[in-house]
């Protein structure tokens, strides 16, 4: 995928949890639409970033589901801000993992997960400029 569609896919994610889930069925209705996409969303905007450096070739699929092992790592091409990038990103996968298929979880559990959502959006796109 070009850039420009891993950023378009990265909007709809977060519109989704954020316009939907979060302002029309109120965050603590949101569990699942939370859970299913922030994980992803932030893969969506690491990939435009990797893929914006020539980091990776065109081809490249980085898979949310590599956040949830140590491993990612060495998967990884070297960039700006790697390890906190990563570890961030391993602490909302497996968050978003037990939101996604878990029993229900207190509000702050959703807050926690679209915190670190909005700190890895951020640190994503000061590198993406």
């Amino acid at each position: 995928m070009r850039t420009e569609d891993h950023i378009a896919a990265f909007e709809e994610r977060k519109e989704t949890i954020f316009k939907w889930g979060v302002e029309v069925r109120g965050i603590e209705n949101a569990q699942r639409t939370i859970g299913d996409n922030a994980s992803k969303a932030i893969t969506e905007l690491l990939s435009a970033y990797l893929h914006q450096q020539n980091k990776v070739e065109e081809g490249f699929q980085l898979n949310h589901a590599w956040f949830k092992s140590e491993t990612v790592h060495q998967r990884l091409p070297e960039f700006e801000n790697k390890p906190q990038i990563i570890s961030k990103l391993m602490k909302l996968e497996l968050l978003c993992e037990k939101l996604s298929y878990g029993s229900p979880k207190p509000v702050d559990k959703l807050k926690e997960a679209l915190q670190l959502f909005e700190e890895l959006e951020t640190a994503i796109k000061v590198m993406l400029k």
